[in-house]
């Protein structure tokens, strides 16, 4: 099953999650006797079972807290949607996948996942999802250790922490996760997030450009799509990219377009109607791969989504272009190469988290001209340090 957008568990975290909450924060006992003192003798849990995008965000908080408490267990429990992430930070010691689709199909299985965490004790709990109720859920069962979560307008899960902190919804998240760990006194100082690429993911792409005998000089990457609960209102639309791409073309770059498996249609829907010089590889690399291939592009245009951040996280150049979803709530941080491109809709941007988009039918998007974005490209392109941004 697919977790991320599926509209299934977003329902029964909502409308099951809610009343499941309320019912923990009746019975809760609050964790007086031991609160946190500044020491993590026994260890610090952190729960993030999001997206990419937030999981890289997190990335340099996760490695203070470790910094601050370096005699302490850093414990993560991640999902299938950032493990990817996850396990490539040595700062972790003990990474918990939780499998959110099968919590919803065998009940057992979640407490047999609980049966696993607590069998390490710790000294504070941290739940760094916004909204998400389960991820409370998870952290009320934690038989130790001082729970700290956010409290977010009209989400409920905040009445099971011991601890909470106010969800700003009008500043960056990053700057809502930092907020977070200052409650347990570790400060962030260092925005730069990290993604190491392995070798072998190195390897795997290098031999794939050998193999197709596909030179990257040339490269312009396009990432046109957005998962998650109506992704399709922060893309700018197969169209676009396909006109940008043909326009591109014509000047000698080849232009490949990535994303998944489930983008794999799509995509080739914009090959169809480009030049030969188009490429798809959706569906024939893994995140880390894309990583990769992403540093031996000259250019990565993408939507506000999970790449946008992997590129900024990668610090390489990169034109970033944002409907509902705006910079100052949701922008790329930690890179000095990117341009920020924004629909100019008085009502965008609307998104706060993740869902609650103040339209149906988008179409801020759309305000993005073509012809805007490509003379960013060209300008862009004829330098090789620094963007004109």
């Amino acid at each position: 099953m697919k977790e991320r957008g599926n509209f299934w568990m977003r329902f029964l975290d909502r409308y099951a999650g809610i009343p499941v909450i309320c019912f923990l924060s009746l019975v809760k006992q609050a964790n007086k006797a031991n609160p946190f003192r500044g020491s993590a003798s026994n260890g610090v849990l952190v729960i993030k079972i999001g997206t990419i995008g937030d999981t890289l965000l997190l990335a340099p908080v996760l490695k203070a807290i470790k910094n601050a408490y370096p005699k302490a267990s850093l414990t993560v429990i991640g999902s299938k949607n950032n493990y990817e992430i996850l396990s490539r930070y040595s700062f972790i010691d003990n990474l918990k996948i939780l499998e959110v689709s099968k919590v919803i199909k065998e009940p057992s299985y979640f407490f047999r996942f609980m049966k696993d965490v607590n069998s390490r004790n710790y000294d504070v709990i941290m739940d760094f999802e916004s909204w998400p109720r389960l991820s409370a859920i998870v952290a009320f069962f934690v038989g130790t250790g001082r729970k700290i979560g956010f409290k977010t307008k009209a989400q409920f899960k905040h009445t099971v922490f011991d601890a909470v902190v106010p969800h700003d919804s009008s500043r960056h998240e990053i700057e809502n996760y930092i907020s977070l760990s200052d409650a347990i006194g570790v400060s962030v100082s260092d925005y730069k997030i990290e993604f190491p690429i392995l070798d072998a993911e190195k390897t795997f792409v290098e031999d794939w450009f050998k193999n197709e005998n596909i030179k990257s000089d040339n490269l312009i990457l396009f990432h046109p799509w957005s998962s998650g609960y109506k992704g399709h209102l922060k893309e700018w639309g197969a169209e676009n990219f396909a006109r940008l791409a043909g326009l591109l073309a014509k000047d000698g770059y080849i232009i490949g377009i990535t994303g998944t498996k489930y983008n794999q249609l799509a995509a080739e829907n914009i090959v169809k109607t480009s030049p030969e010089n188009v490429i798809s590889f959706c569906g024939k690399f893994t995140l880390g791969q894309t990583a990769y291939l992403i540093t031996k592009s000259r250019l990565l245009i993408t939507v506000n989504t999970g790449i946008m951040h992997l590129g900024a996280a990668l610090n390489h150049p990169m034109i970033a272009l944002h409907g509902p979803a705006g910079v100052v709530r949701w922008g790329p941080v930690g890179s000095s190469n990117v341009c920020n491109i924004q629909s100019e809709l008085p009502c965008a941007p609307c998104l706060n988290l993740g869902f609650d988009y103040k339209c149906k039918q988008g179409g801020c998007m759309d305000e993005i001209k073509v012809k805007a974005v490509l003379k960013k490209v060209h300008e862009i392109l004829k330098y090789k340090e620094g963007l004109p941004c």
